[in-house]
């Protein structure tokens, strides 16, 4: 039986291995995995959307009239992706993509009224989900823990901005693969 090794934050030493369960990308991909899990069974059995669906519908619920090119930046996806959720929300009856007024080379996605209410459904479990993840801690710790994931997605738009080779720091070039 393998020891579970403690979940503090790793201490700098010789040790060049890859402890997972300590690796923070894959701590934090974790939990939200756990938890994205009990509410996928729900709004794909109920409402047919896919994972990307449902965070493009949240989204788009938060700041109405992007773009598709908006959306995918905000919701993390990759071009393919965004193109299929949209068109599935759009299918589903739940958005609806229309030219902007100002410039009508430009489609803007916009929830339906039906859209609208699934997310308000949605909505509704997603707090409980955060509430429950927020009992365990004070008030103090809430605010650290929000403002240290604020320096933790500041560290990661960085990384993804400057690609592989800017994070790999003084790894030979050769074995540093290109990132195109």
């Amino acid at each position: 039986m393998q020891k579970k090794r403690s979940a503090k934050a790793p201490e700098k030493s010789g040790d060049q291995r890859l402890h997972l369960d300590q690796w923070l990308p894959y701590r934090l991909f974790i939990i939200a995995a756990r938890v994205a899990e009990p509410l996928a069974d729900y709004y794909g059995p109920r409402y047919g959307l896919s994972q990307a669906a449902w965070r493009i519908l949240a989204t788009v619920g938060d700041k109405p009239g992007m773009s598709a090119r908006q959306i995918r930046h905000a919701a993390g996806l990759d071009q393919f992706a965004t193109s299929r959720a949209i068109a599935q929300l759009c299918e589903l009856g739940y958005a609806e993509r229309n030219a902007a007024e100002r410039d009508k080379r430009r489609a803007e996605v916009h929830l339906t009224r039906q859209g609208q209410t699934v997310l308000d459904d949605l909505t509704k479990i997603c707090l409980s989900i955060e509430n429950e993840l927020w009992a365990g801690l004070s008030e103090k710790q809430r605010g650290e823990l929000s403002a240290l994931l604020d320096v933790i997605d500041k560290g990661s738009v960085g990384i993804a901005s400057r690609g592989l080779r800017g994070i790999a720091g003084d790894a030979p070039a050769e074995s540093v693969p290109d990132d195109r």
